[in-house]
């Protein structure tokens, strides 16, 4: 049954935008929002793209006069809590020419440090509006009953997050305009579970000739946006910015063309205007559509950091800057023990890098130590041999470490050679062999130890109970 009403709103709303001149995608049409407001573009433009501490209004005229519909009028007061975090509360009328959506919204996003030029992203909106049939004169004559679409009239509540990840200036950010929604009143079984997808690439190029502060800059934006029932838009917005005017101009695959401009006064009230031309075929007989922004800034903002100029004193005709207010300082405060606990931690790490790369060093320059240490006493070893005692010393053999060898025999015919070290391990034991190309002998051996006295115990012992025929020692002195 659900599935049924979803087919059928979808017939309704189809049919109705077919007796009108155009059919209106249901999106936001917020794709030309790129320094006022933006976070109904994707919530995690409230951290920088937003002018922090200000309320801003933005309203858009679809195809019509300024009285007309349909409309977009969106209005928010966009707060800076540090360097990483920032937030957003404001109201939002939308009409579909359907529908008017009428409601409020929150916004919040944080910043992950990923590394020194990388940065992570992510941001939710949340949406709570009561959704109405827009205008009943769609429906008169023969038309559909408005009363059946008053059956879809509800109270509803969405989740649109967004993630963005920014390496320099350069950003990748993905939107979905609502990826959760449910009625909290009305029909539940009504719910129609939009979703609007946007990906947006964009970088920003700072204009420090024009502005010293820093505040001016290009920011050039491409963007795909995939709208349920309706044709992928993509487009692209150009902004030039400054500290008292910028310039935007964009296009959109089913907008058309857009530019506007606008200028600050007095650092703190701006106001700018836009209008935007259908170039599409099917839209080609509409009127201009129009989109008015203003905002108003409530405290000074910190510019981005620039490199400063040589200090020179101040002239008696220049005019002081005003002192900073408190909340001003308790932020800097906050950005400077941000950096400095940063700092720390990063040079922590690096400390305890270097610490076990020298607790290696270390344990390899002991264990170096410990080898020579040991060839040195075995070479200062003197032997006495024992009479009746086989015993055969060189000072150094290819291949093999110094020490003191148990030989269990010698084999100059492989094969009998490769028969007793089978032999051998068909005992339980684990011979091992060298070849001495002075006289081409194989010499096979039980064990190797380091003095002469562990080698005649082993000898003696018979290899201590293991091998019962003769053995005798062979010594490696090492150079």
């Amino acid at each position: 049954m659900p599935k049924f009403l979803v087919c059928l709103f979808t017939t309704v709303i189809c049919t109705v935008s077919w007796g009108q001149e155009t059919i209106l995608p249901s999106d936001f049409r917020q794709h030309s929002l790129t320094q006022f407001n933006a976070s109904l573009f994707n919530p995690t433009y409230v951290l920088d793209w937003n002018n922090p501490n200000s309320l801003s209004v933005w309203a858009r005229w679809q195809w019509q006069a300024i009285d007309g519909d349909p409309t977009s009028v969106f209005a928010n007061y966009t707060h800076r809590f540090n360097n990483t975090s920032g937030a957003s509360i404001g109201f939002l009328q939308h009409n579909t020419g359907v529908f008017l959506y009428t409601g409020g919204n929150l916004n919040f996003a944080q910043t992950f440090e990923l590394d020194d030029d990388i940065q992570f992203m992510a941001g939710l909106n949340i949406f709570a509006f009561q959704q109405t049939v827009a205008d009943e004169q769609f429906f008169q004559g023969d038309e559909l009953d408005p009363i059946f679409l008053e059956d879809f009239e509800a109270f509803r509540i969405q989740f649109s997050p967004g993630l963005r990840l920014v390496v320099n200036r350069f950003s990748v950010g993905l939107a979905l305009e609502n990826a959760v929604g449910f009625n909290v009143s009305g029909s539940s079984e009504n719910m129609d579970s939009f979703q609007s997808v946007t990906g947006t690439v964009s970088h920003d190029f700072p204009l420090m000739i024009l502005d010293g502060s820093g505040d001016s800059f290009v920011r050039p934006v491409v963007y795909v946006k995939s709208i349920p029932n309706g044709d992928t838009q993509f487009g692209l917005n150009g902004l030039f910015s400054t500290s008292k005017f910028w310039v935007q101009g964009g296009y959109n695959s089913f907008y058309g063309a857009s530019g506007g401009l606008g200028i600050t006064l007095a650092k703190s009230f701006s106001l700018g205007g836009l209008m935007e031309f259908a170039t599409d075929n099917a839209l080609s007989e509409e009127d201009a559509t129009f989109e008015i922004v203003a905002s108003y800034n409530f405290g000074k903002t910190k510019s981005k950091e620039v490199r400063p100029e040589e200090p020179r004193e101040a002239l008696p005709e220049e005019t002081v800057e005003e002192e900073p207010t408190p909340l001003e300082e308790e932020i800097e405060q906050q950005r400077l023990e941000q950096e400095r606990r940063e700092l720390e931690a990063r040079r922590q790490r690096q400390h305890e890098k270097d610490s076990l790369a020298e607790v290696q060093r270390l344990r390899e320059q002991m264990e170096l130590q410990r080898k020579k240490d040991s060839l040195e006493q075995l070479q200062r070893q003197k032997v006495e041999v024992r009479p009746n005692e086989r015993y055969e010393e060189v000072e150094n053999e290819e291949g093999l470490e110094p020490g003191f060898y148990l030989i269990a025999n010698v084999y100059g015919t492989q094969r009998y050679f490769e028969n007793f070290m089978k032999t051998l391990r068909g005992k339980g034991l684990e011979p091992k062999s060298f070849y001495r190309s002075v006289n081409k002998y194989n010499y096979v051996y039980l064990e190797r130890y380091n003095t002469m006295d562990e080698a005649r115990k082993a000898r003696d012992s018979k290899f201590f109970g293991k091998y019962a025929d003769k053995t005798w020692i062979f010594r490696v002195k090492g150079n």
